[in-house]
C-alpha cells in the first residue's frame, strides 16, 4: 500500500513541474519591437556582444535583458555551444517582481530550487 501511494505522489508532482523548453536563438543589433517568448535575443554586432535578452520563463511577462560587457556590472558570460545552443553564466535570479532563479544551459531553463533560508 505504501508504495501505491509513493508510486502515485511521484506522478502527481510530475504533473506540476516545469518541463524544460529549448529556447530558439536570434543574433540581433537591436531589439524587436515585440520580443517572442521562448527565444533568446543575442545583442550585439560580429563578436562585439552587449547583452542577452528573454521573456521570463516564469510566465510572468517581463523582459528580461543581461549584460555582457566586461566593464559594467552585473555582468554575464556567454557560452555558444556546438550544438548550435547557448549557456549563461552565472544564473539569472531576479531579485524583485517574480523572483525567478535559474541557469540558462545549452538554451534551456534549469530552474533552482527555492531557498527557504532567505
Amino acid at each position: 500500500m505504501r508504495k501505491f501511494f509513493s508510486r502515485n505522489l511521484a506522478w502527481l508532482c510530475s504533473w506540476f513541474q516545469r518541463k524544460p523548453v529549448r529556447f530558439k536563438t536570434e543574433h540581433v543589433e537591436e531589439l524587436p519591437d515585440q520580443i517572442e517568448p521562448e527565444t533568446i535575443y543575442i545583442a550585439g554586432e560580429e563578436k562585439y556582444l552587449w547583452f542577452v535578452a528573454m521573456i521570463c520563463p516564469c510566465g510572468c511577462g517581463e523582459t528580461l535583458l543581461m549584460n555582457l560587457l566586461a566593464d559594467t556590472r552585473p555582468r554575464w558570460s556567454i557560452v555558444f555551444n556546438a550544438n548550435n545552443t547557448v549557456s549563461l553564466s552565472p544564473s539569472v535570479w531576479r531579485k524583485v517582481g517574480c523572483r525567478s532563479h535559474f541557469f540558462l544551459r545549452e538554451s534551456k531553463v534549469v530552474w533552482c530550487r527555492e531557498n527557504n533560508n532567505q
